[in-house]
């Protein structure tokens, strides 16, 4: 009897030992479920931050990329260097890896790629503010030039009619230019039957400017046809580059006055009837001109 209750004693000991470690082992599971919520919580949290870090670092990479996309130079070397920097960040984008090891290249490469995007920015500046300069002075040169091209040919069109107006200021003029016929006694007659020789009378008129000295003055009747009276060795000068026939000439002695000249021509039978035009030549250009009505 006594042995029995002894082994009842004994069972609510274990029992009740049982129920202790019970209850620790419930309190030690719901405390370590308490932990792990909060880890697993606060990991949570840190993924998204990881996350939201990356996402930000890589949106910052891109924008670098997308910011070397508008800087432009002509120069081929800045080109192909940056060139370079964007596929490079291409590649640290491309990379498979966590989210904290991405941070931790993104932070180490961001700075460098930073500092290089500035150095190119400035080069670039750099380089546009002596375009700019450049093309102001290509401009100002383009305005000289045009300056001196308008001054070059202002001064040739100035120097053309300086020579026109030298030119015309040293021709040579005649004036009171008359057509004379005369009979085989040298006396004048007004019909053309009786004429055996013409005599033009003219004055060369004074002129200061021209070279005094020998002037040879070449006569030209032409016919109501256009026929040139001629003479047997039929002189020939020059006249607007062509080679005109001369129906007779004379050199005279010109001193810068009022000079009478008086050229002759022997009839041989060629005046006819009707307007004859008389022209008179001097020095490659003409000096008078003029008409008479024959009969």
């Amino acid at each position: 009897m006594a042995e029995n209750r002894s082994n009842v004693g004994v069972l609510y000991g274990i029992l009740g030992l049982l129920t202790v470690v019970l209850i620790v082992a419930v309190y030690l599971l719901i405390d370590t479920r308490k932990n792990l919520n909060i880890v697993s919580g606060d990991l949570a949290e840190k993924t998204e931050f990881f996350k939201l870090e990356k996402d930000s670092l890589e949106g910052e990479l891109r924008n670098i990329y997308f910011r070397y996309d508008t800087l432009e130079t002509n120069n081929i070397d800045l080109q192909l260097e940056m060139k370079q920097q964007q596929e490079k960040i291409d590649r640290l984008i491309s990379i498979q890896a966590e989210d904290a090891y991405k941070i931790k290249m993104y932070r180490k490469e961001m700075g460098t790629l930073r500092s290089v995007l500035r150095s190119y920015i400035v080069q670039i500046d750099s380089l546009n503010m002596m375009n700019q300069e450049l093309l102001a002075q290509n401009k100002q040169l383009r305005n000289t030039e045009r300056r001196l091209t308008t001054e070059k040919e202002q001064l040739k069109k100035d120097k053309s009619q300086l020579e026109e107006i030298r030119d015309l200021a040293t021709t040579l003029q005649a004036s009171g230019i008359n057509l004379v016929l005369l009979n085989k006694r040298d006396k004048q007659t007004s019909r053309i039957r009786n004429t055996t020789k013409v005599r033009v009378d003219l004055t060369l008129r004074a002129n200061k400017v021209t070279e005094p000295g020998e002037k040879q003055i070449f006569l030209r009747i032409l016919r109501p046809d256009q026929v040139v009276l001629g003479s047997p060795d039929m002189q020939m000068f020059e006249f607007n580059g062509e080679e005109l026939p001369a129906t007779a000439s004379r050199v005279i002695t010109y001193e810068n006055e009022d000079l009478p000249v008086s050229i002759f021509w022997n009839n041989d039978g060629e005046i006819v009837p009707g307007e004859h035009t008389v022209e008179l030549y001097a020095e490659g250009k003409q000096i008078g001109k003029s008409s008479f009505v024959l009969k």
